[in-house]
């Protein structure tokens, strides 16, 4: 298969797998605890931005991380791809603007004054990076704080590229997808009632240095970085950047 073909089939399994869980988001999915480090980030973000500011939730989902950005007194402008996702969190933050608006397509024009990702680069593709980060610096205002946090993979890339090149897939190392085929035709047959899993959908891990060079590109720098490991095959990044003057 062409890869550009099958970049689009993995987007579009996303976005589709996104809208059938939707409706149980608040009801089990997103009910487990966030680890220490996003916790210990967004709170330093947030010291960090202006009171009454304009903030961005970027692949927002149902907007978890928005209501801690409301109640820090900011207003929110919350995009992401599944409708389904965006439904259920304007049902639960109808004070912020929620737009179905991909990481891909954004198209702002220093119009906050500070964003957050998180939980959500780690389904984008590597052609797709270097794009993602300079639509981020575009949206922001000069001196602008980003953060986000990333899957730097740390051991489970490598078997999962071996057998996503057996079954003739077009994967670059890194990539995680050997298993959302099979998952994802499972899900769908379930209705959504199969419990959802991360290998369910695309996942792709860089290397620290290559999100290193994607920020600097984006002429942007970085504040703060930290990276933990989360057992014995997840390394996880987390990054406080901020738009050069």
């Amino acid at each position: 298969m062409e890869r550009t073909e099958w970049l689009k089939q993995m987007r579009d399994k996303a976005e589709k797998l996104y809208d059938l869980y939707a409706s149980r988001y608040w009801v089990d999915i997103g009910l487990y605890r966030p680890d220490e480090p996003t916790l210990e980030y967004l709170q330093k973000f947030l010291e960090r931005i202006q009171l009454h500011s304009n903030l961005l939730s970027a692949g927002c989902g149902t907007g978890r991380w928005d209501g801690v950005l409301l109640e820090a007194g900011h207003s929110v402008v919350g995009i992401d791809q599944s409708a389904g996702m965006l439904a259920r969190a304007r049902e639960r933050f109808p004070e912020a603007r929620y737009e179905k608006i991909a990481m891909q397509d954004m198209d702002f024009r220093e119009e906050f004054d500070g964003a957050i990702c998180i939980e959500a680069l780690e389904h984008v593709f590597p052609e797709d990076w270097p794009v993602i980060m300079n639509g981020f610096s575009r949206a922001l205002k000069p001196g602008g704080l980003l953060y986000f946090n990333a899957d730097l993979g740390g051991g489970r890339e490598k078997d999962a590229y071996e057998r996503a090149k057996a079954q003739g897939l077009p994967v670059v190392f890194g990539e995680v997808a050997d298993q959302v085929e099979a998952l994802f035709a499972q899900a769908v047959e379930s209705g959504g009632k199969m419990k959802a899993v991360d290998e369910m959908v695309y996942h792709y891990c860089p290397s620290v240095e290559q999100v290193r060079d994607w920020i600097e590109q984006a002429e942007m720098v970085i504040d703060m970085e930290k990276t933990r490991k989360e057992g014995e095959i997840y390394l996880v990044g987390y990054f406080l950047t901020r738009k050069v003057q």
